[in-house]
């Protein structure tokens, strides 16, 4: 079959500056978790110049730890909160907090598929 004019396009070309920067970051922590470091470590090996971006990049990275540890492989906080070396604290924060925002998305999408006349 013959190739596309997209095909010769890098795979972030479609990404905004801010999902590249996303994924960069959630790319290296996980390439540092898998050698062994703990969240902070892995973490210090992202460069971000803007320190709000910065922190919501790195709680966002955590929430998707969490998300796929806790959520799907039903591994326990604590667990996690050993392996990353966070106080459980800032875990169970972060879950709070991705639990309410997967809420808000829920009821956004739920108001917007009724003005739409969509319904399910």
């Amino acid at each position: 079959m013959a190739e596309k004019w997209s095909d010769e396009l890098p795979n972030d070309a479609f990404l905004s500056e801010a999902e590249k920067i996303y994924m960069n970051a959630l790319a290296k922590i996980r390439e540092g978790l898998a050698k062994g470091f703990d969240f902070n470590s892995a973490s210090a090996t992202v460069m971000i110049d803007d320190e709000s971006v910065r922190q919501a990049v790195f709680d966002d990275v955590l929430k998707v730890i969490i998300a796929e540890e806790h959520f799907v492989k039903k591994v326990p906080l604590e667990q996690i909160s050993q392996k990353l070396n966070l106080p459980i604290d800032r875990l169970e924060k972060a879950r709070t907090e991705m639990l309410e925002d997967v809420e808000k998305s829920t009821l956004n999408a739920f108001y917007n598929d009724r003005e739409k006349g969509t319904e399910h």
